[in-house]
């Protein structure tokens, strides 16, 4: 979520590649890809016996021809003595198209596949993750390596 570039992403991609065993596989599980991406709010919170709190989260995009979106998060904290403060926190997450995903993969070594993340919690169909698979020595022929090493 906190690579915004496609260097940062490709840097990610190679060092999970190198740590992968031959034969073996990675799962990349974005918040989002461009394709499901869409802007929510969420709130919640909690009364505690001494202290209460309460929070507005709201995830949008301001610029859609760019590789980040916003989350933006208020928090009212209640102290025991009643008052109440607010704090307010922003994080800028990356955004990549899933053809991003698969090409960057596949330019570090990784065999990529795109597999729908189904879950009770979400929406079904929603969302999906990439796994990289790290090809064995006998898959790239001898002399060959990842582009990544």
């Amino acid at each position: 979520m906190y690579l915004t570039t496609e260097s940062e992403l490709r840097k990610a991609l190679t060092t999970a590649l190198v740590h992968c065993r031959f034969g073996g596989a990675a799962l990349f599980a974005p918040d989002h890809a461009q394709e499901d991406f869409h802007p929510t709010t969420s709130h919640g919170g909690h009364d505690g016996e001494h202290r209460s709190l309460r929070y507005l989260e709201w995830t949008w995009d301001p610029d859609p021809t760019d590789t980040t979106y916003l989350v933006d998060m208020v928090y009212l904290l209640r102290e025991s003595d009643g008052s109440v403060h607010v704090e307010r926190d922003r994080h800028v997450a990356g955004l990549f198209a899933r053809a991003d995903w698969l090409r960057l993969l596949s330019d570090v070594g990784f065999q990529p596949t795109v597999v729908p993340f189904e879950h009770s919690g979400l929406e079904a169909g929603a969302h999906e993750v990439f796994v990289g698979r790290k090809p064995s020595t006998d898959q790239m022929g001898a002399g060959r390596m990842p582009n990544a090493l």
